[in-house]
């Protein structure tokens, strides 16, 4: 019965672009639809999420070469810790360039 499920739901995802709606009359997002703010966050967001395979695998890296017996858990939040770091100084870099 599972495999049955799982099966139906990936055929249902798989489907998904077939029955999708034709956006003809879609427009491109205009220059100040959004607040500074929302596109700051976005921003963040994908630098978060982008940099935080790579200081994991730093971290990972990092703890091989200390010989450090070190769980996911740490790994992933010393990685996060990083990921937020370099949000930051993006964050803060751009402030001093984007000034209107």
């Amino acid at each position: 019965m599972f495999k049955k499920s799982i099966a139906f739901i990936l055929i249902i995802c798989l489907m998904a672009p077939v029955f999708a709606l034709d956006m003809k009359n879609a427009e491109p997002y205009e220059e100040g639809e959004f607040p500074k703010w929302a596109v700051n966050l976005r921003r963040g967001e994908i630098l978060f999420f982008g940099s935080l395979p790579l200081t994991f695998a730093a971290t990972t890296l990092g703890t091989s070469i200390a010989k450090s017996d070190m769980g996911f858990l740490p790994k992933l939040g010393i990685a996060a810790g990083v990921s937020t770091v370099i949000v930051l100084i993006d964050y803060f870099l751009g402030l001093g360039r984007n000034e209107d």
